[in-house]
C-alpha cells in the first residue's frame, strides 16, 4: 500500500505561488493558506509563499534545501493563456531536471484548469526527487483545495515528528479526503506514497 521510503525530519513546507496572480485573487489565496498552516504549527520555509513567474526562479530557494522537505506548488494548471513553462507541466519538468534536488514530498494545488496528464505523470513517477506526491485527480474548487491541504499538512505535522513515511502520507491524505467528503466538497486528490 505504501513504500518503506522515508524523508528525514519533521515536515518543513516551502509554499510556492506560481500562479502569477493572473486573476487578482491567487496571491491573497496563497498568503491565507500559508498563514493558516503557520498558525496550525506547520513549519514553513520563509515568511510566506515564494512567488515565482517561471520555473528557473525556484533555483535560489533550492540552494538551501535543508530549510524544507515538502513543496506545495500552487499553479494555474494547464490554462490556455499560460506559457508552456508557466503551466504545471513546465514546473514538473524543470523540477525533475534540476540537478541535486534532495528527496521531497511534492504537493500540487491547481487553481483553475486541472491538468490530468501532468498529475498522472507526477503520481506515477518511479524515479524522481518527489519520493511522495499528492496531486489532483479531478478539478477542485480553491476552497476545497485549500481545506484539503490545510488538513493534510496539519495531520502530517502531528504524526511525523522526526521523519515522513509513506504510511503517514497515506493517513494524512485519507483524513483530508474524508474532510472534503464530510463538507460535501467535490474533488479527489491522488497520492504516491
Amino acid at each position: 500500500m505504501w513504500s518503506q521510503t522515508t524523508i528525514p525530519g519533521r515536515p518543513r513546507l516551502l509554499v510556492v505561488d506560481s500562479s502569477e496572480n493572473s486573476q487578482g485573487w491567487e496571491a491573497e489565496y496563497c498568503t491565507r493558506l500559508s498563514n493558516v498552516l503557520s498558525r496550525r504549527g506547520v513549519q514553513l520555509a520563509g515568511e510566506g509563499p515564494l512567488r515565482v513567474g517561471r520555473p528557473p526562479e525556484l533555483a535560489e530557494a533550492l540552494q538551501d534545501q535543508d530549510g524544507f522537505n515538502c513543496i506545495l506548488l500552487v499553479n494555474q494548471g494547464s490554462g490556455e493563456n499560460l506559457s508552456a513553462e508557466s503551466k504545471l507541466s513546465g514546473y514538473w519538468q524543470w523540477l525533475c531536471e534540476y540537478d541535486g534536488l534532495t528527496p521531497k514530498l511534492l504537493a500540487v494545488c491547481t487553481l483553475e484548469d486541472h491538468d490530468p496528464v501532468t498529475s498522472q505523470a507526477i503520481l506515477s513517477a518511479d524515479e524522481s526527487f518527489a519520493q511522495f506526491a499528492i496531486a489532483p485527480r479531478s478539478s477542485l474548487s480553491p476552497r476545497a483545495a485549500g481545506l484539503f491541504y490545510m488538513k493534510f499538512f496539519t495531520e502530517l505535522d502531528v504524526h511525523a515528528s522526526d521523519e515522513i513515511t509513506g504510511r503517514m502520507v497515506w493517513f494524512s491524505r485519507s483524513k483530508a479526503q474524508e474532510l472534503l467528503r464530510r463538507r460535501r466538497l467535490e474533488g479527489d486528490m491522488g497520492m504516491r506514497c
